[in-house]
């Protein structure tokens, strides 16, 4: 092999091996305590446009996915409209990048990083 055909498959290699360390792997929490949560709770009310969200204690600490129903639509008096909808949820996702803990919305392409905390890598979500 030519020195420098050698030179640039090791370049490649590289790279490649850089770029895959540095993947975003699902994650979940190891801990929430106030203060996480809270950063949560700003990142999905400002991805949900400003309404407020009630989320669990233990909020991504057991699967790496959080899903947000959208409210019903509500007539003048407050009654729901047509019964059901079928708005599709907001979903988010926890990743672990370079021991960072992000949480993304996957559908508006915005992220967050969460500080003062950990999480962990998981392999599925089941």
């Amino acid at each position: 092999m030519k020195p420098s055909l050698a030179l640039s498959v090791m370049a490649m290699v590289m790279l490649i091996g850089c770029q895959a360390s540095s993947a975003a792997e699902p994650a979940v929490l190891i801990k929430v305590d106030k203060a996480i949560k809270q950063q949560i709770e700003r990142f999905v009310i400002d991805i949900v446009g400003g309404t407020q969200v009630s989320l669990a204690d233990n909020v991504l600490t057991e699967q790496s996915e959080l899903f947000i129903e959208q409210r019903m639509p509500l007539d003048a008096q407050g009654r729901p409209l047509d019964g059901r909808h079928s708005l599709p949820s907001y979903r988010f996702t926890l990743v672990k990048v370079q021991g960072h803990c992000v949480l993304q919305h996957p559908g508006s392409g915005k992220s967050v990083q969460l500080t003062n905390t950990t999480c962990r890598a998981v392999t599925s979500n089941h």
